[in-house]
Parts: C-alpha cells; sequence; structure tokens
C-alpha cells in the first residue's frame, strides 16, 4: 500500500499529508484552508505540494488548530444518494438564481465530502453544510 492509499484509508488529515492530498481526501479542505486565508490570493497563496505540517509553521497557524478543523470536516452530517434536502434559506437569500428553484431536492451523487443534488432540473454541487436533510414525509417550508 502506497502512502496515499494509506492516508485514504485512514480518512484523517496528518502534518505529513500535502495540501494536494488534503484536496481529493476531501471536498471541504479548500474551504478549511480558505478559512485560515491559505491559497485564496497571491498573498496568502500556498503549494499544493506543501505538507499540512509546513504551511503551519510558514503561516503561523497553530497545527492542532488546523488539524481540528480539518478533521471536523468528518463529523459533519453524512448524506446519501437518495436523501431529499433543500438549500438553506441563508443560501438561498444569498443567490438570486435559486429563487425559482424547487424547495426539495435528491442527493443524486457523493465523491470525497462533495455531494450532487438536483433540483427539478438544476444540478448543485456542495458539501453536506450546503444542504438540509428533508425527513421523509414531511412537509416543506
Amino acid at each position: 500500500m502506497d502512502q496515499e492509499e494509506t492516508i485514504v484509508t485512514q480518512g484523517r488529515f496528518t502534518p505529513e499529508m500535502t495540501v494536494d492530498e488534503a484536496f481529493k481526501l476531501h471536498a471541504g479542505a479548500r474551504r478549511v484552508f480558505a478559512r485560515f486565508h491559505l491559497g485564496g490570493c497571491s498573498n496568502c497563496g500556498i503549494s499544493e505540494s506543501h505538507t499540512i505540517g509546513a504551511i503551519s509553521e510558514d503561516y503561523g497557524i497553530p497545527l492542532p488548530m488546523l488539524l481540528d478543523a480539518l478533521n471536523a470536516l468528518w463529523d459533519q452530517g453524512a448524506l446519501a444518494v437518495g436523501d431529499k434536502v433543500r438549500i438553506p434559506d441563508e443560501i438561498r437569500a444569498k443567490i438570486p438564481q435559486l429563487a425559482g428553484v424547487p424547495e426539495v431536492g435528491e442527493i443524486t451523487g457523493s465523491e470525497n465530502g462533495a455531494y450532487t443534488a438536483e433540483f427539478g432540473e438544476v444540478r448543485l454541487q456542495g458539501l453536506a453544510e450546503d444542504f438540509l436533510p428533508v425527513e421523509a414525509g414531511a412537509t416543506p417550508v
């Protein structure tokens, strides 16, 4: 088993993992790095070959804080293909194009922590935090 396979099977982020491996392990890793202002602009650009430990040291972000934020991605509620979901009101309010999108959609795909949901003819992709589960038999609000 090579190093990348070991990392993926463990399902956890480690100081030795590269940024590229983190991005492949969970789609939400990009958001976590962005919350620490890493990788979003030329002043805070990070190399995908840097390790998480090196990022911590180079940018002065405590390693436990960075790892906790990354590993918390696994604690988000998981969705499954076929689950009924809706878009949170705060996301709908920010994106006017979603006004005409049906209230309830269905998860049609899942890969590395990212989900695809179809709302009528509209297909959206996001993390678990981007969708609210709709309980079976519940009437949408």
